[in-house]
């Protein structure tokens, strides 16, 4: 006998975690056919579901996290502690929603739109009220941006290249290894542009 299962549909949660799988292995292009085969659905129930690839994708990166409750402590912080207290909080949260960053890291990195609102993100949300805080001179697009780009390098080689021991390590030990790099972004005396 054929026809709908029997009880409550789980087709939607199985097409959520077959992108999952699908996106942070593969990115957002060319998938749509992939993602149906592992949820074992017809690729028509992606659009029922969630109007679109990029429906689904927004449903697959939603982070349940607001980035003002992650840097809250930071900016509490004494300045000299900031950089390594930015860090634990960062990595405990991506640790946290690993498979969500992967997925984002990765399309980001194919796509021009994409990679403009991660950038937007980490420097409006993440960096910039970290860097505007502790910031000892008005130099705070640069610092934002140099805080970022160690920030992303470190997304992308915990997350998605998986180099050791960066990838396995603990955040304290991230955290202590990485920190005084961001710290002398954040606070440290820089050349001149």
């Amino acid at each position: 006998m054929s026809g709908r299962r029997r009880g409550p549909s789980t087709t939607r949660q199985e097409i959520l975690d077959a992108a999952r799988e699908v996106f942070a292995d593969r990115g957002v292009d060319g998938t749509t056919r992939e993602i149906a085969q592992r949820a074992g659905v017809d690729p028509a129930m992606i659009a029922h579901y969630f109007g679109s690839k990029g429906g689904l994708f927004e449903a697959v990166t939603a982070l349940q996290v607001d980035p003002a409750d992650v840097i809250a402590p930071v900016l509490d912080a004494d300045a000299a502690d900031a950089a390594r207290e930015l860090l634990l909080a960062l990595v405990r949260t991506w640790d946290a929603h690993a498979p969500v960053l992967t997925t984002l890291v990765r399309s980001a990195m194919r796509s021009k739109t994409l990679a403009g609102q991660m950038r937007t993100f980490i420097l409006e949300r993440a960096v910039g009220p970290v860097v505007r805080r502790f910031s000892p001179d008005d130099r705070v697009e640069t610092r934002a941006a140099l805080l970022a780009s160690q920030i992303t390098g470190l997304m992308l080689t915990r997350y998605v290249l998986r180099w050791e021991p960066l990838a396995s390590a603990d955040p304290a030990w991230v955290a202590d290894h990485v920190g005084p790099t961001v710290q002398g972004y954040l606070t440290g005396p820089l050349p001149e542009d």
